[in-house]
C-alpha cells in the first residue's frame, strides 16, 4: 500500500487551513497544487465549495473541478467562470431545475444554457472531461449531445450516469455527436437494449457500463469493432442483486472479441469459472481481470494479474483498487473478508501475509473517501482477534502508537449517524483495552501511546457517558501495570492530572461508584503533586468551584472512602489559596467560595485538622469587606442552612455563614422562593444558641436588625 506523499499530505494540510479560515489571502498556487488542494477541502467538507468564491483568485489556475458531491446554486454556476477547466464533474442538478429549466418538458434540465453560464471561453476549448451524475428522475433537454459537442468540442471524456435511453434519447446519437471520444461511462443506464452505434467511437479506450443490463439479443455485438478499447468495466453495485447479472456469458454468446483489450472489471455479477477462462483465453492481451464478489472469489488464472480473493496478496490488490477507484461497495467486501481472515486464520497467515492485511487496514484509514469503509475498518481494528495477541504486539510494536493514533484520529472525524459512531466509540475504547491487556502480558507500550490513552479515553467518557465503566476499568489498568518512570512522569503531568479531575466530577453525578474509584486513582497523584502543580489546577481548572459542588453532593452519599478522598483534596489546596490580603474580586470570590467548602466539611464532620479548618475560616472572616461585585451564584440555601444546624459547625464557620447570608441572599430572590422565613427563624436560633460567641450573637443581630430596616423585607418581618 502506497504511503501519501509530501506533496499530498502538504495539500492536505493547506486545504485544512482553508477549511478552517486559518491561511492568509495573499497565496496564489500553481495548476497542480490548487486541484489537489480543492480535491482535498471538498473531501473535508462538500459545503466548501463556497470558499471557492471568495478564493478564486488564489486558486485562479484550477483546472479539474469534481462537484459530485457538492450542491450548487445558480451563483456558484456563474462562478465557474472565473477558471480555465478542462474537467468538469457536476453532482445534484435538480436544485438548479428552476434556473435551467426546459420550457419543452418539466421534468427536463436545460444543460447547454448550465454550461454557457458555467464555463468560459477558453474553459470550452480546452474541456476534454464532461461528467453528470444524474438523478433518475431528472433527463437532459432533447438534442443535447449535438449542441455540447459545439459547445465544447475537445471533449474525450463524457460520464452520464442513469441515464434512460428511448426513442428520443438514443445511444447511437451520443455516439454520433462526440466520435472522438476515449472514455465514455454510462453506469446505470436504464432501458437500454442495445449498443448500436458504439462503433463509431473508433478511438474509444475505456468503457463503464458498470450496473448495465442490455437485454436485446446481440446487444454487445458491436464491442467487437472498438479497436482501440483497452479498458471494459461491467462490474455490479450490489452483490445481493448481482446473481441476475451475467454480462461475461452475455459478451460469450455475442461471440465478442476485443483485440486490444487488456483490463476487465466484473465485481459482483455472475459467472463460472468456466466461463471467465474462456472469455481470458479469448483476450489474448487481457492483463488484469478484477473479480471481487463473485463465485470465482478464488479462482486463480496464471496467465493475469486477478483481483480477488485467491491470496492475501491478490486480496489486499483489490481492496487498494476499490479505494482508489472509489468503489465503496467493493471495499467493504474486502475488509469484511480481511476482518474474517484476521479474526479466524491468522495463525494460517505469514509475516508478510499478515502486514499486508493490516497496512490495508490502515490504507482504508488513511485514504478512503467515504465513511462506511472507515467505519467497517476500525470494526475489524476493534472484533478480530489477531489484534490481542502477542504476536501483534512483537511484529508491530514499533508501528502500534501510529496505528492507534490513525484509529481514532479516523473514529474522530467520522460523520456516520449516532447510532453508528456510539458502536464506533465502544470499538475505539477496545482498542485502548487491548493495549493496556499486553501491559498485563507485562510487556511496555511507549509514553506516548500511554499517555494518548489515558487522555482520550478519559475525554471520550466524558462525552459519552454510555463507556463510563469500560473507560474507567482501562484507567485502572494502565495505573496498576504501568512502570514505576511512567507513573513518575505522568503524576507531574499538568494535563493528566487535570483530566482525572475532571473524569472525576463528571462521574459524580452519574455513577457513584465510578466517582469512588477514579478518586482513588486522582489521590495519587494529587498527594505527591508540587506546588506549582496545585496553583496550576486552582487558576486553571476551577478546582475550588468543583470541590465544593462535589462536597453538596458527596455529604448525601453512603461512600466514606471517597468523602475522605475529598476532604483531604480541600485541605491539600489550603497551602495555594489565600483567605485575606486579596489582590482581586476573583480571589476573593475564590476564597469565599473555598471557605463555603471548608464549613461544609466541618458541618458534615468529614474532617479531621478542625482546628486548622476554623483558623483558615477566621483569617476569612476577620478580612472579609463587603463586595457587590462578586459572583456566589453556586452558594445555595442548602449549604447555609447545613452550616447553621449541624452540631458539628464551629463559630467560626457560623460566622462565615452570615456574611453570605448578609452579602448575598438579596430580598427579591428570598421572597420569591420563600426563604425569609427561613432566615429569621435561622437568625433566631442563632441568637438563642448558648454556644454561639458574642460576636457571632452580635453579627446575628446585626443582619436582623438590617431585614427589620429594609422596606423590602418590612412587610414579610412584621
Amino acid at each position: 500500500m502506497p504511503l501519501p506523499s509530501l506533496f499530498q499530505l502538504a495539500a492536505k494540510s493547506v486545504a485544512q487551513r482553508i477549511h478552517d479560515e486559518k491561511i492568509p489571502l495573499d497565496f496564489y498556487l500553481d495548476t497542480k497544487s490548487s486541484n489537489a488542494v480543492v480535491r482535498e477541502l471538498l473531501e473535508l467538507d462538500p459545503k466548501d465549495i463556497e470558499k471557492l468564491k471568495t478564493h478564486n483568485k488564489h486558486l485562479s489556475r484550477l483546472s479539474e473541478l469534481d462537484l459530485r458531491k457538492c450542491k450548487i446554486d445558480e451563483e456558484g454556476v456563474s462562478n465557474l467562470k472565473n477558471f480555465k477547466l478542462n474537467s468538469l464533474e457536476f453532482g445534484s442538478l435538480y436544485d438548479l431545475k428552476m434556473e435551467f429549466s426546459d420550457p419543452t418538458h418539466w421534468y427536463s434540465i436545460d444543460i447547454v444554457s448550465l454550461l454557457e453560464r458555467a464555463v468560459n471561453t477558453d474553459s470550452r476549448k480546452m474541456m476534454v472531461h464532461l461528467g453528470f451524475a444524474r438523478e433518475a428522475f431528472l433527463s437532459f433537454m432533447s438534442g443535447w449531445e449535438e449542441k455540447i459537442s459545439k459547445l465544447l468540442p475537445s471533449l474525450q471524456s463524457i460520464k452520464i450516469n442513469y441515464t434512460t435511453f428511448c426513442q428520443q434519447n438514443q445511444i447511437s446519437r451520443l455516439c454520433n455527436s462526440f466520435p472522438n471520444l476515449r472514455t465514455l461511462d454510462i453506469s446505470s443506464a436504464v432501458d437500454l437494449s442495445t449498443l448500436e452505434g458504439i462503433k463509431n467511437l473508433k478511438h474509444l479506450q475505456t468503457l463503464v457500463l458498470r450496473d448495465v443490463e442490455i437485454e436485446g439479443k446481440d446487444g454487445y455485438k458491436e464491442l467487437s469493432e472498438l479497436k482501440s478499447l483497452r479498458c471494459l468495466d461491467v462490474s455490479g453495485y450490489n452483490e445481493e442483486l448481482h446473481i441476475n447479472n451475467r454480462l461475461i456469458g452475455s459478451l460469450l454468446a455475442d461471440n465478442v472479441r476485443m483485440e486490444n483489450l487488456e483490463f476487465l472489471d466484473c465485481s459482483m455479477t455472475s459467472f463460472q469459472d468456466h466461463e471467465l477462462k474462456e472469455f481470458v483465453k479469448r483476450h489474448p492481451k487481457l492483463m488484469t481481470v478484477v473479480a471481487i464478489s463473485t463465485e470465482c472469489n478464488y479462482s486463480y488464472i496464471p496467465t493475469i494479474d486477478l483481483l480477488n480473493y485467491n491470496s492475501p496478496d491478490s486480496t489486499v490488490k483489490s481492496l487498494e483498487y476499490a479505494i482508489t477507484n472509489d468503489r465503496e461497495e467493493l471495499a467493504e467486501d474486502c475488509i469484511l473478508f480481511i476482518a474474517e481472515k484476521l479474526n479466524t486464520n491468522h495463525h494460517r497467515l505469514n509475516d508478510s501475509e499478515i502486514t499486508g492485511f493490516v497496512n490495508a487496514l490502515c490504507y482504508v484509514l488513511r485514504e478512503a473517501k467515504d465513511e462506511r469503509s472507515k467505519y467497517e475498518a476500525i470494526q475489524c481494528f476493534d472484533q478480530s482477534s489477531f489484534f490481542e495477541t502477542k504476536r501483534f504486539f512483537h511484529s508491530f510494536w514499533l508501528e502500534i502508537p501510529g496505528i492507534v493514533k490513525l484509529i481514532f484520529k479516523s473514529w474522530e472525524i467520522l460523520k456516520c449517524p449516532e447510532f453508528e459512531t456510539k458502536p464506533a466509540l465502544s470499538w475505539i475504547l477496545t482498542v485502548f483495552e487491548r493495549m493496556v491487556n499486553f501491559l498485563r502480558m507485562g510487556k511496555k507500550l511507549q509514553d506516548g501511546l500511554l499517555s494518548l490513552i489515558i487522555e482520550k479515553t478519559m475525554e471520550l467518557s466524558c462525552q459519552h457517558s454510555d463507556n463510563i465503566r469500560k473507560a474507567l476499568l482501562i484507567l485502572i489498568e494502565v495505573h496498576r501495570y504501568m512502570s514505576l518512570d511512567q507513573y513518575t512522569t505522568f503524576f507531574t503531568d499538568k494535563k493528566m492530572v487535570e483530566g482525572l479531575f475532571e473524569f472525576a466530577h463528571y462521574s459524580i453525578k452519574l455513577d457513584t461508584p465510578s466517582y469512588q474509584q477514579i478518586m482513588e486513582l486522582f489521590v495519587r497523584y494529587f498527594y505527591q503533586a508540587s506546588e506549582e502543580m496545585l496553583n496550576y489546577l486552582v487558576s486553571n481548572c476551577q478546582v475550588v468551584e468543583k470541590c465544593h459542588e462535589q462536597v453538596m453532593q458527596i455529604s448525601q452519599l453512603p461512600i466514606k472512602g471517597a468523602q475522605k478522598h475529598l476532604s483531604n483534596i480541600v485541605v491539600r489546596l489550603m497551602c495555594v489559596i489565600d483567605t485575606n490580603g486579596f489582590r482581586s474580586p476573583y480571589e476573593k470570590t475564590r476564597a469565599l467560595i473555598f471557605c463555603s467548602t471548608l464549613s461544609l466539611l466541618l458541618a458534615h464532620n468529614l474532617i479531621e485538622n478542625r482546628e486548622d479548618i476554623n483558623t483558615k475560616i477566621k483569617d476569612f472572616n476577620d478580612s472579609w469587606g463587603r463586595s457587590s461585585d462578586l459572583d456566589c451564584q453556586k452558594l445555595t440555601v442548602k449549604a447555609l442552612n447545613t452550616i447553621f444546624t449541624s452540631e458539628y459547625s464551629t463559630d467560626e464557620s457560623v460566622r462565615f455563614g452570615l456574611i453570605l447570608m448578609s452579602t448575598f441572599l438579596n430580598p427579591k430572590f428570598c421572597l420569591t422562593h420563600g426563604y425569609w422565613k427561613w432566615m429569621r427563624t435561622s437568625l433566631e436560633g442563632i441568637l438563642n444558641n448558648t454556644r454561639s460567641t458574642k460576636n457571632t450573637r452580635e453579627l446575628a443581630l446585626s443582619v436582623l436588625h438590617a431585614m427589620a430596616c429594609d422596606i423590602r423585607w418590612f412587610s414579610y418581618y412584621y
